[in-house]
């Protein structure tokens, strides 16, 4: 099923901000992150140009690696908890040039605890693997490139997931065996979708079911195109 909304357009957007300047040496870093005392913990990822993989898999809350055009600057990564609740943030330094070649994030997250997610993306490429992680709720705004999203994971409980479309391409895979309910609406651009059925202006997979459990998605298009296809 494809609903177009005016002009279909696929834009593959490249990440060459500085690509004449000096950015200096590529460097490398890391940072391991235990969650302490939190039972849930707020996680924000704001990255302003590079690439993107966030996935599960590992043994505390976050392992994570970066590479980073010196010129770039190393991302910042601050954790805190107060009472039961924690709070990540992954960032770009707020002095860069943006004239870095390399910026690539690698973050690997936890499976014990249970995680409300906010990524906000500039230009480049993602890879969101949540299929691993105990998602609680996520939003997502998507800048300029390509993103691929994948949702399905096993959710015992309502999962709200935003994700506010920018200029590129977004490929969202959403689970099988797990109700799911989309709300996908926006301006210049196309949702296309595989194994959804539409009813009263919103799109259902067959486990559907009033009642139950299920994952919510709001997708708000932008300019490009939305791809919802239902995973196996």
């Amino acid at each position: 099923m494809k609903v177009t909304f005016g002009l279909a357009a696929v834009l593959s957007v490249l990440f060459t901000i500085g690509c004449n300047v000096d950015s200096g040496p590529t460097l490398t870093a890391s940072d391991q992150i235990d969650a302490g005392q939190a039972e849930s913990v707020q996680t924000e990822v704001h990255m302003s140009a590079g690439t993107l993989r966030m996935e599960g898999g590992a043994p505390n809350l976050m392992a994570a690696s970066f590479r980073y055009s010196e010129k770039f600057g190393r991302p910042s990564v601050r954790y805190d908890v107060t009472g039961a609740h924690g709070r990540l943030v992954v960032e770009s330094p707020k002095s860069n040039s943006n004239g870095g070649k390399v910026n690539e994030w690698d973050l690997r997250m936890g499976s014990e605890v249970p995680l409300d997610v906010n990524v906000s993306l500039g230009a480049g490429e993602s890879t969101l693997d949540m299929s691993q992680i105990r998602l609680r709720s996520m939003e997502v705004n998507a800048g300029a490139g390509e993103m691929t999203l994948n949702l399905t994971g096993k959710y015992t409980r309502d999962v709200s997931v935003q994700v506010n479309g920018g200029v590129g391409e977004a490929r969202i895979r959403l689970p099988k065996d797990v109700g799911t309910v989309v709300d996908a609406h926006g301006g210049i651009g196309s949702i296309d979708t595989k194994g959804l059925t539409k009813r009263d202006g919103k799109y259902y997979n067959d486990a559907y079911a009033e009642g139950k459990p299920a994952l919510h998605l709001e997708v708000q298009g932008g300019v490009g195109e939305i791809v919802l296809t239902v995973g196996e």
